[in-house]
């Protein structure tokens, strides 16, 4: 199915930029010192790659007719489970800007730490997250969803591709102006 290879492939885009942000995070500490712009850029991605563009699609797409069909499984598998582990990203992601707010305006070795904290507590959250959804969530949705639910999961993702293309290069060029700082 296409719709679900779709969510995988940005998985793996988003495993790169975690991965990234480890080896960045390593670099901060080994120079003591934190590139605010590549925090501040990752911050950028973070919301609107991985949450409000790749998120928004399990969320209003195939999460909601899991939701709808799956019965009690369905809804406990994505209400109690991956639409916490969105909102407990989103949250880490907030805590993630505050702390590089309050490093520019103090170098100190606290605010220093809390960046860090914050940076690694999201990549282990999210490497987690994304294990379930690959192992779990998706082939569970794929298995049991009715073929009619599955059309409908793949016409409204390519809907959303459409209207998004613009918005889907932008983002991909600014990954890469990531990877490049």
């Amino acid at each position: 199915m296409k719709s679900i290879l779709v969510l995988e492939q940005e998985h793996e885009n988003i495993s790169k930029i975690i991965d990234l942000m480890k080896n960045k995070s390593i670099e901060f500490i080994n120079n003591k010192d934190i590139n605010v712009e590549f925090v501040e850029l990752l911050i950028f991605i973070l919301k609107e790659y991985a949450d409000k563009f790749h998120h928004r699609k399990e969320e209003e797409i195939l999460f909601n007719k899991m939701q709808e069909d799956l019965g009690r499984i369905g809804e406990v598998m994505i209400l109690n489970g991956m639409l916490v582990e969105h909102e407990i990203a989103r949250g880490i992601i907030f805590d993630l800007n505050q702390s590089i707010n309050d490093y520019k305006n103090e170098k100190s070795d606290e605010n220093f730490v809390e960046v860090i904290g914050n940076l690694m507590g999201y990549k282990r959250h999210l490497q987690k997250h994304i294990e379930k959804e690959n192992t779990v969530v998706y082939p569970y949705g794929k298995n049991n969803l009715s073929e009619e639910r599955l059309e409908e999961v793949e016409e409204e993702t390519i809907k959303f591709l459409e209207e998004n293309k613009e918005l889907h290069d932008d983002l991909m060029l600014k990954i890469e102006e990531l990877f490049n700082l």
